[in-house]
């Protein structure tokens, strides 16, 4: 099988993760998973530490590298003629194009799709005080797309994968969002098996962050309202406050 060709600006931080999962013996994946593991763990204020953790000393100076790369590359890009940009899903796609996974379809909506799917949503006025919400949500592009049209709108991501829900988190970090992602079956909403609260505290005092989702506050959190529209998978919601 062909291995997917990662865009020339993300291809340092690529080498990276390819160069230490060489030295560490483990597969580009799972350091991979690991990166965003600890990225999302590294901005989680009073968060236990992570007990699975298998990385010491100078190997986790290797993670920071990776995560200055990360921004690096993603400041590059905002600066520039992007207003959104999903590196960490040309990754993805990468990775998972050597290790079988894209047989099972692991391959993410292209950004001028994005873009256009958002256009044709009828919130395409920059109406906020929305809940949008995706429930296959992937790496989080649909959700990337719609929040750089529409601010002030609280994003929600869903989706089977941890893997997905983790880059989604990340995303949403990392380009201002505020919302929550839900790692389970959305057809099942009872199968919950983790999720993550992103910049809960951004609007009030502006620091980012991330917060981990108890299974206690999933269940009793408020019911989403019937959605007032569903297009292309993007489901847009008037938000309770």
């Amino acid at each position: 099988m062909t291995r997917y060709e990662t865009p020339m600006e993300v291809r340092p931080l690529e080498r990276l993760i390819l160069g230490f999962s060489s030295e560490c013996g483990r597969s580009p994946m799972t350091v991979f998973e690991d990166f965003l593991t600890y990225v999302i763990h590294g901005f989680s204020p009073g968060a236990p530490p992570l007990k699975s953790w298998k990385y010491k000393g100078k190997q986790n100076e290797a993670f920071m590298r990776m995560f200055r790369e990360w921004l690096s590359l993603m400041k590059s890009a905002l600066d520039g003629e992007k207003e959104w940009y999903d590196a960490l899903g040309e990754l993805y796609m990468a990775f998972s194009s050597t290790n079988g996974r894209s047989a099972q379809g692991q391959f993410f909506t292209p950004p001028p799709v994005c873009d256009l799917m958002v256009a044709c949503t009828a919130n395409n006025g920059g109406q906020q005080g929305l809940k949008v919400s995706d429930p296959t949500c992937g790496s989080g592009r649909l959700l990337l797309a719609y929040h750089v049209r529409n601010l002030g709108c609280y994003l929600v991501g869903e989706d089977i994968d941890r893997t997905c829900c983790m880059m989604s988190v990340c995303n949403m970090f990392v380009h201002g969002c505020v919302g929550e992602v839900v790692w389970h079956d959305s057809l099942r909403p009872g199968t919950f098996a983790g999720g993550w609260y992103v910049n809960p505290f951004l609007t009030s005092t502006g620091i980012p962050s991330i917060r981990i989702m108890t299974e206690n506050e999933y269940k009793n959190k408020d019911k989403i309202p019937s959605p007032t529209l569903c297009q292309n998978g993007i489901r847009t919601e008037k938000q309770t406050l």
